[in-house]
């Protein structure tokens, strides 16, 4: 029995029709020569088929324990069928990037049949090129941003020809099925137990947790950095809506490390999560300022943390949020990306000082049940477009493979991550890497973000003004359709600040 954690589970407990909890990637691939979309994707099935073992979400699905007493457990799909999960679809006319960020919006904002487990591949064809994509999603309860780049590398090959597995072993899809009324009792009983007899060791470990904070507090080097700092509403920042906008964009990773030294070439302190956070705040300001919504006060991120240890490739959730102000009150890009540095810099030791406490298993009789009511009436009740927020947009920030990856023989061109807008944080960017790219991508309420390629066109050009004023003389490197060309960045205009 694989019963899900909290922090897994609550994903599932916050879904609703115009909150789906599921995390994408969207991978442009080229064909190996002279094979056609259809004949492929009968090979993909067979691929994924041998490999089908490797990655528990695959084959896992969820069962919910009666009354909603406790989290739910995976177990393994008996009537598992690789026709249930990996479609095709096709990308309206010409066929270029606009068409395809407009088709996986469409998908990402369907929510997923947890009758079955929860991943699906859609094979996009109709592309520029006779190129194809995969919109390539999972439930957040099964995996965290880490997880899914394993899972991948699991999945994928680094040549064109595949690399014989290891066979499916025999069983393998009559284990771990549906478990009897009594041992789902038995367990959540034995789950209970288990964390209540933990309690006073935590309550020992939360204590030194405080004694740290208050030290951090009083400690003028260290202090709480933007835990304290209101975040200011924007019109990102309400209940978020079902409709999806997508929007990509890619930066060359050694133009923006390029950034991170200085003229003798060496390094300043900065580092790529603070050069990219630097970018999507220079876009942000430039966004909001050009419509009259740019708050007064700094805008502040939300920025996952991976609390996994080095070699740490389980299938599950192991992160939690640090929040980085962004300095959107800044105009000056240099001094910005000084101030988010340090803000960083504050925020991973904060976070550090928490590490020790946390619990993934928190059990409590009926929780499940409470959370998820919880989650509906919130959502309904209208709080949510008036309610005081930690954090303005959620900035990811994931590693991904350094080699080229191939699937069933096709090269994997491009990276995107395609994410979760939440309620009050309807605009997601996250940026994950991929062989000397940085893939980042916009995923936001329509509501909240109608237009999101005019967001990336700003951060494009923060990315511009930064190299300008640090010394690199790099050219800005993009995606414009399905093949690489390189785009000047938008004029720089004036901005208007109004008051928070």
């Amino acid at each position: 029995m694989d019963k899900l954690g909290a922090l897994d589970a609550g994903f599932l407990y916050n879904e609703s029709d115009r909150s789906p909890q599921h995390v994408a990637s969207l991978q442009i691939m080229e064909l190996p020569a002279g094979v056609e979309a259809k004949p492929f994707v009968d090979g993909l099935k067979r691929f994924l088929l041998q490999r089908i073992h490797l990655v528990p979400y695959l084959t896992n699905k969820l069962q919910m324990v009666p009354f909603a007493l406790d989290h739910p457990v995976w177990i393994r799909d008996a009537e598992f069928s690789i026709d249930n999960h990996v479609y095709t679809d096709t990308v309206s006319a010409p066929g270029g990037r606009r068409q395809l960020e407009e088709k996986v919006a469409e998908l990402h904002s369907q929510v997923m049949d947890r009758s079955k487990p929860l991943w699906e591949i859609y094979v996009l064809t109709g592309l520029e090129g006779g190129r194809i994509a995969y919109y390539n999603r999972v439930h957040h309860a099964c995996m965290d941003g880490m997880a899914g780049q394993a899972a991948t590398q699991l999945l994928m090959d680094t040549t064109p020809s595949p690399v014989n597995e290891p066979m499916v072993p025999d069983g393998f899809f009559t284990g771990h099925n549906q478990l009897s009324l009594g041992a789902m009792f038995a367990s959540s009983f034995e789950n209970f137990v288990k964390f209540q007899i933990k309690q006073p060791l935590a309550w020992m470990t939360n204590l030194e947790t405080a004694a740290r904070l208050l030290q951090r507090t009083l400690d003028p080097h260290k202090g709480l950095g933007a835990v304290l700092q209101p975040a200011p509403k924007t019109p990102f920042n309400r209940a978020v809506q079902a409709k999806r906008s997508y929007a990509t964009g890619e930066i060359d990773l050694a133009e923006i490390k390029a950034l991170g030294k200085n003229k003798e070439g060496e390094n300043n302190g900065a580092t790529i999560n603070d050069l990219f956070l630097a970018v999507c705040s220079g876009g942000l300001r430039r966004y909001l300022a050009c419509r009259g919504d740019l708050p007064k006060r700094s805008l502040i991120a939300g920025c996952p943390v991976s609390l996994r240890r080095p070699g740490d490739t389980d299938m599950d959730n192991k992160v939690t949020m640090m929040q980085v102000t962004l300095a959107t009150d800044e105009a000056d890009p240099a001094k910005r990306l000084t101030r988010i540095a340090q803000s960083a810099q504050t925020a991973k030791g904060f976070v550090a000082d928490l590490a020790e406490g946390y619990d993934p298993d928190v059990s409590y009789p009926g929780m499940p049940g409470l959370m998820t009511r919880g989650a509906q009436i919130l959502e309904r009740s209208g709080l949510l477009d008036v309610a005081e927020i930690p954090f303005n947009v959620v900035v990811s920030n994931v590693p991904g493979p350094k080699k080229t990856l191939y699937s069933n023989g096709a090269k994997m061109l491009t990276h995107f991550p395609v994410s979760i807008p939440a309620h009050t944080m309807g605009v997601n960017i996250t940026v994950q890497s991929y062989a000397g790219v940085l893939y980042f991508s916009v995923t936001a309420c329509a509501r909240a973000l109608p237009n999101p390629s005019a967001l990336i066109d700003d951060m494009l050009t923060a990315f511009a003004e930064l190299q300008a004023q640090l010394g690199s003389k790099l050219p800005v490197m993009v995606h414009e359709s399905l093949g690489k060309t390189a785009r000047k960045a938008p004029e720089i205009g004036t901005e208007t600040v109004r008051a928070a």
